[in-house]
């Protein structure tokens, strides 16, 4: 997505953790082992890092839709184990995704979600909940909007 690393670093300057929560059912369908995930997920950290953007987690479901996982999106488990280990309130965060599933996921969870993609088109028209941003040079005044709203300084 055009301008989604400078908008991840952007949101890192304030200061909350970043963390991916994802559905990766190609390694439950056998697409895609685990160790191939990992090391994609290590690479995408190493180019992060290069812009100064550090991801505090990832937490990855690799189970298929059909096996009911309850860490799969959009149930929140993932979501809940994420806020757990960071001692995160979820009523004050927010989630920011793709997908119907991920707010879906954000709202089982207490999050605020953020809907984020091309697909929204250029002016988005959502209600409330959830907001969205079609272009990654939007996303952080959006969600520096949301956090404030959620009682962020």
């Amino acid at each position: 997505m055009p301008g989604i690393r400078a908008a991840l670093k952007q949101l890192s300057s304030l200061g909350l953790p970043m963390i991916i929560i994802s559905n990766q059912a190609a390694v439950g369908k056998g697409l895609l082992d685990a160790g191939g995930l990992k090391e994609i997920t290590a690479r995408m950290n190493e180019a992060l890092l290069a812009d100064g953007t550090s991801l505090a987690a990832a937490y990855y479901c690799t189970h298929r839709i059909e096996d009911h996982c309850p860490c799969r999106k959009p149930k929140p488990a993932l979501l809940i184990s994420a806020a757990a280990d960071f001692d995160i309130d979820l009523s004050r965060s927010i989630f920011v995704g793709d997908s119907d599933t991920d707010a879906e996921a954000a709202r089982a969870a207490g999050c605020a979600p953020v809907l984020f993609g091309s697909d929204l088109g250029p002016q988005p028209q959502f209600p409330a909940d959830p907001l969205g941003a079609a272009r990654a040079t939007d996303l952080y005044a959006l969600v520096a909007r949301c956090l404030q709203a959620r009682g962020h300084d």
